[in-house]
């Protein structure tokens, strides 16, 4: 069964959102979570996935909106 958290990383330049949701997980060890994230830096766009990829989490991006940036993502 997953936990539901939601971060919101809007306002944060590169490179916060990735440092903050690193510190997160560290904070979750062995839980399962499944993560609604937003962010605002354009950076997310590509620095997020790629983060997940090394972690090994799940990573879908589930839309733009008035600047904003909906990731969901997923750690078994």
């Amino acid at each position: 069964m997953y936990k539901n958290y939601e971060l919101d990383m809007t306002g944060l330049a590169c490179p916060m959102p990735i440092v903050k949701l690193k510190k997160f997980l560290a904070e979750h060890p062995g839980e399962s979570l499944e993560i609604d994230f937003k962010a605002s830096d354009k950076g997310a766009m590509k620095d997020v996935p790629a983060f997940c990829r090394q972690q090994g989490l799940d990573c879908l991006f589930k839309k733009e909106d008035q600047g904003f940036l909906y990731f969901k993502l997923t750690k078994s």
